[in-house]
């Protein structure tokens, strides 16, 4: 995984001095074809974003930054911010959980308690609700 990202990084100056080529060849050229050309690819490489990112949604990180291993888990079972390692010790309490907690199962009762408001029977009770 790592060796693809490094290669993309090495990557992406060409394919930015690529597009600033196509651009100049867009202007200069002056033909309707490199027009249809780059206008076809403006329209399907965000639909391709979109359906690429639908296909493969995000995972949770579960690298700690400090030591490398795969050992990040949430501070708090009933918060979705703060990370612990547990091989290192290594600890952020503003960093997000949300990707670690939704994972793990249904987060509606953190997301109820974090608004203060409980769960009855099929209902949400709200706090102005309650009198």
């Amino acid at each position: 995984m790592r060796a693809g990202k490094a290669l993309l990084a090495w990557l992406v100056p060409g394919l930015m001095l690529a597009a600033v080529l196509v651009g100049v060849l867009l202007v200069r050229g002056g033909s309707s074809a490199w027009f249809g050309a780059v206008a076809l690819a403006l329209g399907i490489v965000p639909a391709g974003w979109v359906l690429v990112s639908a296909l493969f949604p995000a995972r949770a990180e579960r690298r700690c930054p400090a030591c490398g291993q795969d050992a990040l888990a949430r501070r708090s079972p009933d918060a979705t911010h703060g990370l612990r390692c547990l091989a290192c010790g290594w600890a952020d309490e503003t960093a997000s959980a949300w990707l670690l907690a939704e994972e793990e199962g249904p987060l509606e009762h953190i997301v109820l308690a974090e608004r203060g408001r409980t769960r009855r029977e099929g209902h949400v009770d709200s706090p102005a609700s309650r009198g």
